[in-house]
């Protein structure tokens, strides 16, 4: 009977843990346990982000929205800056919604993860992955954003207007967007959370490189306009060597640059703009220190 035996052998291997274990791991402060599911694990990295999102959370109470979670990395640095605050994410890819749900579980925080994308309207989009792996972090729902596709899934993608009201925290402190290229659509999709809530946003736009890349130029403009109707200020962010600070440098425009250090931005409402300077003035004494 092979399939028995298969079968069997399965279960002596995963008793043995070779498919799915755990370890503890010191973040942010903060320890959490790391599963590791059919070799998935979340990373920690990016200290100067968890020390970001700490220091925004002293500014304004609420949840915070995680608008591409991937494997949870971003997850660990809320719940290290403050545990209860209300989580709320968004993960397109099945493969990396579930483990996400799983750190979550492991970790006794009652975190909402919603395996779909966020968007302007409620539609079925296609994937693109560029990497043979599932739970690809350079996968774009934006058709054409890069050269390389190795596959597509069909995933959702939810309108704010379609997600139960009793989901959104009433008080919203920080969206985050990480989306590989889907930046202006997100941006317009939650237009009246900006409006009424006023939430910072931290937000990746990954570079232009040159004039002749007419695509991602033409979605940095999309995103400022979006932001200037709103009444939201730019900021360019600037991580340190040591990677546990940044200092902020005030934009007017995205621009043409091909620095992926230089990828991730703060967007503040306009009337918050003095209280950031201050909270941040206290990490670098200039606005363009490195």
């Amino acid at each position: 009977m092979p399939a028995l035996r298969h079968r069997a052998a399965h279960f002596v291997l995963k008793k043995l843990g070779f498919f799915n274990r755990s370890y503890i791991e010191e973040a942010f402060g903060r320890r959490f346990k790391i599963p590791i599911i059919n070799g998935r694990k979340s990373y920690v990295h990016e200290l100067w982000m968890a020390n970001l999102i700490a220091g925004l959370f002293k500014l304004k109470q609420g949840g915070f929205i995680d608008v591409g979670v991937n494997l949870g990395q971003t997850m660990l640095k809320v719940a290290a800056a403050d545990p209860q605050r209300a989580y709320l994410g968004f993960e397109p890819n099945p493969a990396c919604a579930d483990y996400a749900q799983e750190l979550a579980v492991a970790n006794n925080l009652p975190y909402v993860i919603i395996p779909a994308g966020l968007g302007v309207r409620t539609s079925v989009l296609q994937l693109q992955m560029f990497r043979d792996e599932g739970t690809d972090p350079s996968a774009s729902l934006v058709e054409g954003f890069r050269q390389g596709v190795v596959g597509t899934k069909p995933v959702v993608v939810l309108g704010v207007a379609d997600i139960p009201r009793n989901m959104i925290p009433d008080e919203i402190a920080i969206v985050k967007i990480d989306v590989e290229g889907g930046e202006a659509e997100v941006i317009e999709g939650i237009m009246p959370m900006l409006k009424l809530k006023r939430p910072y946003v931290l937000i990746e736009i990954l570079p232009a490189y040159n004039a002749a890349n007419v695509s991602r130029i033409e979605r940095q403009k999309m995103i400022e306009k979006s932001l200037g109707l709103v009444g939201y200020a730019m900021f360019r962010i600037h991580p340190h060597a040591s990677q546990a600070m940044v200092s902020i440098e005030p934009i007017t425009e995205i621009g043409i640059h091909g620095d992926l250090g230089l990828a991730d931005y703060l967007m503040v409402p306009s009337e918050d703009v003095g209280k950031v300077n201050s909270e941040f003035a206290s990490w670098v004494p200039q606005a363009t220190e490195k």
